[in-house]
Parts: C-alpha cells; structure tokens; sequence
C-alpha cells in the first residue's frame, strides 16, 4: 500500500473508534459531551449529523494545495469537517482531545460512505439507461420535454 493511500486511510477509517459496540454509528445524529471554554462561552456537547454539501465543500478546501496534501492537510480537513457539521469554531474543535476527534471522526466518516459502492460494483451509465438513445429511458441524450 502505497504512504499517500495509507495516509487517506488513516483519516477516513471509521474503525479508529475505541467502542466495542458500534451501533451509535448507524444512528442519524451522534451527540458527544465535551468541556470547553472558548472566547468566555462554555461548550458543554455536540450534536453531528449526515454532512451536508456545504460541509464537505468548506472542509475540503484544507486540501486545496500546491502540491500533494500531506497529513497536516488531511488532519485539517478533518478538524474543519467536525466544526462546520457540528457547528462549532474550529478553536473549540482543536481543543478536543485525540480520543474526542477519532469518536466524531468515526461518526462522520461513516456518514460520508454511505451509499458508496466499491469500485468494480457500479455499473456503466448505459446499462442504467443513461445515453443510450432510448427517447423512453430517462436520462436518454434524445429525451424531448
């Protein structure tokens, strides 16, 4: 496996979670206790949801570099990933502990793959009736409104 691959897996591995019992990762929203204090507000839990487009959007913006993204980026990204779902300042989110950022990675990351089919298992367009000509397949490049 190549450094680089390693590295992707290392950040997006939902298996980093300590917890014997998993099944709080297929519940739609994950609230965590935390204890923070932060510009003279208290920041007592977070409550994470399924990322929306915006989240994704604005966490990977960290990985908008020159160059290859190294696992500063990638530590980024996810810190900013847990701030924007979990509408916190990103200050708040680096004063987690290392346990309280793989738990509410864990979450998210399981999230993010949802619905995701490995390579090799999806089929080409054509086969889901996508270009193939069919003016009565939708999606068909001849379909007229």
């Amino acid at each position: 496996m190549s450094d680089r691959l390693a590295l992707v897996q290392q950040f997006d591995d939902a298996k980093q979670a300590e917890e014997e019992d998993k099944s709080w990762l297929d519940e739609p929203t994950f609230e965590m206790e935390i204890d923070i204090e932060f510009a003279k507000k208290r920041f007592t839990s977070v409550t994470f949801s399924e990322p929306r487009a915006k989240h994704i959007e604005k966490a990977e913006r960290e990985l908008n570099v020159p160059g290859d993204p190294t696992a500063y980026h990638f530590r980024k990204y996810q810190l900013a990933m847990i701030a924007a779902v979990g509408k916190l300042p990103t200050e708040v989110v680096g004063e987690f502990t290392n346990s309280q950022v793989k738990k509410a990675w864990a979450f998210l990351a399981a999230k993010l793959r949802e619905g995701i089919l490995p390579i090799g298992a999806m089929s080409s367009p054509i086969s889901q009736g996508f270009g193939d000509g069919d003016p009565s397949t939708p999606g068909s490049s001849t379909e007229r409104n």
